[in-house]
């Protein structure tokens, strides 16, 4: 705690106020604990790390986003309405003509153009999102035009289902950017191209339209964001939010229990369970698409073996880590599309703890044992925990399990460069939509066969063979039964034979003290909204 204190004090000045042992947080100011030592950039062209989403959600809105209680329903936020052509190609929106920045710029359909456009342009690791659309550097000048101010118009290569299209807008990369501003601040790389205000976006500054604006972000440590003055909403109800990297489950209880701290987001089972009998503190309960799988990388000789991979998935005790360490916070789920999406209710878990079967199939493999795999972890609850679990009973069957426990920044650079056999993580969908999880885990793209833009199918070194044809045919299917259907056939398929171990869905569970109100529990990756929240 004392170490917590001292960041803290650091970051914010004066706007902790400490008295004895007891620090409260000010009324104005919502402070959240979270694992946020992941962060490389807070610009919405690149962003996708689990706190940088979180933080730039707050920052920046999308043209049409989703209502959390029913994700079906799709809104308008910076869009006011939309039209798509009988050929289902041209999305056509019409602009919110109250929205504006927090410059005080209006809101136009030219700032849409150009911050859709530098998605494209800048070409970062989220660029798939929309490239999945058709559009290219090449091309996106022609595809995505403002006709106006008000009327912004986006061509799609093919007709898909209109709601995959719109939940994609919805996503954090969709998140559109003050042009104006933007502009002024754009350089030139050192190819001689222009990096579209990527360098002012990545880690100091901000332009956008949502209720609050980056005021600091110390990487590893903290982020503050403060009111957006000129916010066209319901003002937010605090002025500050600020985001406190604490990982550990036991230190966020320690310090929502002493009101160091609004909210803990890292609560592991026993710690929600110590505080349940505090009237200071209630638990907010809400669905999570985030699933935890550990993905092996067939280029390992050893693991390019399907009798190898098979093993791997009878190698988990998945009741016994969803009881025991996972307890109330988790669920067995085997599917790589999460429950409450589209095709996702299919209740296919078809694996359970077998050593007597893990070992049978690795000696029809004929791959010699012990087989010894380097496997990358978060240093962050509960990732090392399930780790060991499974690393206990891998080793029952000769499989060594070499646990390398990393901070935030190298796991997450050794699995997109598939420096790796075994990687131990989690997948949140960009989108609810679930081609988000179908593509990233089946595609296959001939132009990136190393999944550098997020192929995790490509990455892990799998050739989905007919699979990944199924998945590109779901989306552009029209009828919601059939797309449904669909889906159903191609997960299980996908489980069977997929070099992914789906172990768990998340279940949410969110500690805060008790005077907080607002807050709003997102469903995909790191969507919750503070935009509401006050507190008494």
């Amino acid at each position: 705690m004392r170490m917590y204190k001292a960041l803290a004090a650091a970051a914010l000045g004066a706007v902790l106020t400490v008295t004895g042992a007891f620090a409260e947080t000010p009324k104005n100011t919502l402070v959240i604990a979270d694992a946020i030592d992941d962060i490389i950039t807070l610009d919405p062209a690149e962003v996708s790390e689990v706190g940088g989403v979180l933080a730039s959600q707050q920052i920046y809105q999308p043209l049409v986003t989703f209502d959390p209680a029913d994700p079906t329903k799709i809104v308008g936020v910076l869009a006011e309405s939309w039209t798509v052509s009988d050929d289902g190609k041209t999305f056509t929106f019409k602009m919110n003509p109250n929205a504006k920045f927090a410059s005080g710029n209006p809101v136009t359909a030219h700032d849409a153009e150009y911050s859709l456009r530098r998605v494209i342009l800048i070409d970062s690791r989220i660029s798939f999102i929309l490239n999945q659309f058709g559009l290219t550097q090449d091309n996106v000048a022609d595809k995505i035009k403002a006709v106006d101010d008000a009327t912004l118009t986006l061509e799609v290569d093919q007709k898909y289902a209109p709601s995959f299209v719109l939940y994609v807008l919805s996503s954090f990369t969709g998140g559109i950017v003050d042009s104006e501003i933007v502009k002024q601040h754009e350089a030139t790389l050192e190819s001689g191209g222009n990096d579209y205000g990527n360098a002012w976006l990545k880690t100091e500054n901000s332009a956008g339209s949502g209720p609050y604006v980056l005021t600091k972000w110390d990487p590893k440590v903290s982020i503050l964001l403060s009111r957006n003055e000129n916010f066209w909403g319901t003002p937010p109800g605090v002025d500050r939010i600020f985001l406190q990297h604490m990982p550990e489950s036991a230190t966020q209880r320690l310090a929502l229990e002493k009101g160091d701290i609004d909210i803990a987001n890292k609560l592991g089972p026993d710690d929600i369970g110590a505080i349940e009998g505090n009237d200071d503190i209630k638990i907010l309960e809400g669905n999570s698409s985030t699933i935890y799988y550990f993905g092996l990388n067939m280029r390992n000789e050893a693991l390019s073996n399907p009798k190898v991979v098979e093993a791997m998935k009878y190698l988990v005790d998945y009741e016994g880590i969803a009881e025991s360490i996972g307890r109330g916070t988790i669920k067995v789920h085997q599917t790589m599309i999460p429950d409450g999406f589209l095709g996702g209710n299919i209740d296919y878990n078809p694996y359970t703890l077998d050593i007597e079967k893990a070992k049978a199939l690795i000696a029809e493999s004929g791959v010699a044992t012990p087989i010894k795999l380097e496997t990358v972890v978060w240093n962050v609850p509960p990732y090392p925990d399930y780790a060991q679990a499974v690393q206990a009973t891998a080793a029952q069957a000769g499989i060594e399990l070499d646990l390398q426990v990393v901070d935030g920044g190298p796991w997450l650079d050794r699995y997109r460069s598939h420096d790796l056999d075994i990687w131990v993580g989690l997948w949140g969908p960009d989108y609810p939509d679930p081609h988000s999880n179908a593509k990233a885990f089946t595609y296959n793209d001939p132009s990136d066969p190393d999944g550098s833009k997020g192929n995790l199918a490509d990455r892990f070194g799998w050739n989905s063979g007919e699979l990944s044809d199924k998945v590109m045919a779901a989306v552009r299917e029209q009828d919601t039964q059939t797309r449904k259907e669909m889906y159903d056939e191609i997960q299980r398929a996908h489980t069977d034979s997929s070099p992914f171990v789906y172990m768990f869905q998340d279940s949410r569970r969110v500690a805060m003290r008790d005077n907080v109100e607002g807050v709003v529990l997102g469903i995909t990756f790191s969507d919750d909204r503070y935009g509401g929240v006050s507190k008494d």
